[in-house]
């Protein structure tokens, strides 16, 4: 979900599957397919379809959008077609009338670069730290050290559930507590088959920021597993 105060829309966003391309060759690069939906609380919503380079045909990255009222499809407002890594069209109304009304090239946009913390100084539970030997084994093409590496991050974690299941306890989330529904799930989410599905996610959360900000710094928290290491 996403909010966007100053114009009072909230938007909930659907995500795409992804794969990994080019293993073979030495040269992985993502792809993703299938489709998803952005649907907005100001009644528009937007459909995206995926689609990739295959064995005789197509171009890498590429994909179709429509936007339209939500709930009435067929009345499309403007479409896009393109490379989402490189360039694509707007075009009002249908892409087989509609006239352009904007281009947009990625490779020529600047992008904003990643301020990231050295990898020894993160969290152990941050991704890039949790998964730098399985990352590194991918960009090394070394199949083999990344699936060791990747069984060692998710038995660790079979581990901690089975220990919380011995102990009768349950792990408490710093960031997220449990809901019963929310509010914005139930309006936005029926215009796009979006629904709870407890069994795979254990129920909905939510981020909690009254949790959040109890919490102590980074700092202090270095600094209270500083002592308890002394």
């Amino acid at each position: 979900m996403l909010s966007i105060p100053v114009y009072d829309e909230t938007y909930l966003i659907t995500l795409p599957n992804l794969h990994i391309e080019g293993l073979i060759f030495g040269s992985p690069f993502v792809e993703l397919n299938d489709n998803t939906y952005i649907t907005s609380s100001s009644g528009y919503t937007a459909k995206i379809d995926y689609s990739g380079k295959g064995w005789l045909s197509g171009k890498k990255n590429s994909f179709t959008a429509t936007l339209y009222p939500t709930g009435k499809e067929k009345e499309t407002l403007y479409s896009v077609t393109g490379q989402w890594t490189k360039t694509f069209e707007i075009t009002d109304g249908s892409s087989k009338k509609g006239a352009v009304v904007d281009t947009y090239d990625a490779e020529a946009s600047p992008t904003t670069p990643l301020t990231i913390a050295p990898v020894e100084e993160q969290d152990p539970m941050e991704s890039r730290r949790a998964w730098s030997k399985v990352a590194a084994g991918i960009a090394k093409g070394d199949m083999d050290a990344t699936g060791v590496e990747k069984t060692k991050i998710e038995v660790a974690q079979r581990e901690l559930r089975q220990q919380e299941k011995a102990e009768g306890r349950t792990w408490i989330r710093r960031y997220f507590t449990l809901v019963e529904s929310d509010p914005t799930l139930d309006q936005l989410g029926p215009a796009i088959g979006v629904t709870p599905e407890a069994d795979k996610t254990g129920g909905i959360w939510r981020y909690d920021e009254t949790k959040a900000l109890l919490l102590p710094t980074k700092s202090a928290r270095v600094l209270a597993e500083t002592a308890e290491l002394k």
